[in-house]
């Protein structure tokens, strides 16, 4: 059986069929959670460390961290 193999337009978001501008909006969540959790990890932050400075809780912390 041959595989299939489609080059990505660069926003997995638009490859998965959403339209342009939610396509655009998940994608610039998406690279912000992932700078979010980056910096957590670079201050060796706790989640309630990093909960406190972001003003939420700890278990929303815990959801971002797991993505």
């Amino acid at each position: 059986m041959k595989e299939k193999i489609t080059r990505s337009s660069g926003n997995v978001f638009t490859d998965l069929g959403f339209p342009p501008e939610e396509a655009a909006i998940l994608a610039m969540r998406a690279d912000l959670m992932a700078q979010l959790r980056l910096i957590i990890e670079q201050r060796n932050w706790t989640q309630v460390e990093a909960a406190k400075v972001l003003g939420i809780s700890q278990s929303r912390v815990s959801d971002l961290m797991r993505g």
